[in-house]
């Protein structure tokens, strides 16, 4: 047998046993977090000036906290469970890996079957946490319901977002707005935000994460270079061999540039999808950060007004409830779209996180904004809805200074707020410097 089919035959044998061994373990890694392995702290709003109280007791690998969420100066009481994954907080797992959080967890309390906990993954990045300030580890989270009694449930990690009140609190700058899983000290279970007073019982009984010991892009990746080396190698032997094969060399080399050409088309094409919100087709805050970087530049330089519209849906959380996430999920990417008809093509919409969405408008003016904004709140109310209901939008508006990005939007979300404190379906300036109040 000559050398090149049994080069092809172990390369072909190699393939597929790596490809079955990953289908077969390459999701197997998992992660148990146990009291045994890991420190449990029950937590409560006294740090902040509450007066809520809570008790942990550890029973095997099962943790419970009774508490008692009680009125105080502190707006939002609330209590918890906090686990230290190791005793120094800059030195915490790395769960970028990890594509899943299982929990078994019960929450009791005035309301069982409808009390929400919150779930936060804390991470520590030396470019804005501190040490000593454990309100700068990021606060990657999302809010759930997990009744009593339910059993396991499985959350996607890539669910969980960065709380927007962390990111204002700390001024941190969009390109560090995103999910951090790389460097994990903290796993935090609390009471739902605005939970009734009273007696609560938060038990944990089931902590695991699970992942992929090699994720399947770089495997995917080390064998096709592993194809391409031995592709090369194999070409040289063959061409030194035998000059006879000069022309099918030729035409092989030919194949493989326009093999190299679909892939780089590929890769540009997969350079766009990644600045695309998969679900709504707007642009993800990643998408947008060299823009709004340029414009803020222009603005500085006095060429350029920037206006932002913070929007959001009112009431979509009532909207899942009812009809479900599959129909929220279509009213998501049907809102996109009817905004994106509205917009001029320069304007950028942005999917901010969950039902927020805001758009940039360059060469824009607060006064054209406003009626921007206006245009856009009445269209959303008019539109004729997949679910055959009504929805409707609350809107926040700022055009940017002398400031940094993060700031304008900030200031936008404070105006959206104040809009939805107002009465939602309507829209709010915040005129910043310009010391000119708003009649909404």
């Amino acid at each position: 047998m000559k050398v090149l089919p049994r080069v092809l035959l172990g390369l072909v044998a190699v393939t597929i046993v790596t490809v079955l061994l990953y289908w077969q373990f390459g999701s197997a890694k998992r992660v148990l977090i146990e009291p045994q392995h890991y420190a449990y702290f029950t937590t409560n709003d006294q740090t902040a000036g509450g007066t809520s109280t809570s008790a942990l007791s550890l029973n095997g690998n099962t943790a419970k906290v009774d508490c008692e969420l009680n009125a105080s100066r502190y707006a939002w009481p609330y209590c918890g469970i906090s686990i230290h994954l190791n005793p120094d907080p800059q030195r915490g797992l790395d769960l970028s890996d990890i594509h899943t959080i299982r929990l078994n967890v019960d929450l009791q309390g005035p309301a069982a079957e409808s009390a929400a906990m919150r779930l936060y993954l804390r991470n520590f990045n030396p470019i804005y946490s501190q040490l000593d300030d454990e309100y700068t580890h990021k606060y990657n989270g999302l809010e759930f319901v997990p009744g009593v009694g339910k059993g396991v449930i499985d959350i996607p990690i890539r669910s969980l977002q960065v709380m927007t009140w962390w990111l204002v609190d700390n001024r941190i700058a969009i390109e560090h707005s995103t999910p951090e899983f790389s460097n994990v000290n903290k796993i935090e279970f609390a009471t739902g935000s605005g939970s009734p007073l009273g007696q609560y019982q938060l038990t944990l009984h089931q902590v695991e994460l699970i992942g992929d010991y090699i994720a399947g892009e770089k495997l995917f990746l080390a064998m096709l270079i592993m194809w391409a080396v031995a592709g090369a190698w194999l070409s040289a032997l063959e061409i030194r061999r035998n000059r006879r094969e000069v022309l099918r060399a030729r035409m092989r080399q030919e194949h493989l540039q326009r093999l190299n050409h679909s892939l780089h088309e590929q890769n540009i094409k997969f350079v766009e999808m990644a600045h695309r919100d998969a679900l709504t087709g707007a642009i993800n805050r990643h998408g947008i950060r060299d823009w709004l970087q340029d414009q803020a530049r222009l603005v500085r330089w006095q060429l350029n007004h920037v206006s932002v519209l913070f929007i959001d849906i009112d009431y979509f959380k009532q909207v899942n409830d009812v009809y479900g996430h599959s129909l929220g999920d279509d009213l998501l990417r049907e809102f996109a779209l009817v905004i994106s008809r509205e917009i001029r093509e320069s304007d950028k919409l942005v999917r901010w996180g969950g039902e927020e969405f805001v758009v940039f408008c360059a060469q824009t003016t607060l006064e054209q904004a406003i009626e921007l904004a206006e245009r856009l709140r009445a269209k959303i109310a008019d539109h004729s809805w997949i679910h055959g209901g009504a929805i409707t939008c609350s809107i926040g508006i700022a055009q940017m200074g002398d400031e940094r990005i993060t700031e304008t939007v900030s200031r936008a979300d404070e105006a959206l707020y104040r809009a939805k404190r107002l009465g939602r379906n309507r829209i709010e300036v915040h005129y910043g410097l310009m010391a000119k109040s708003s009649d909404g």
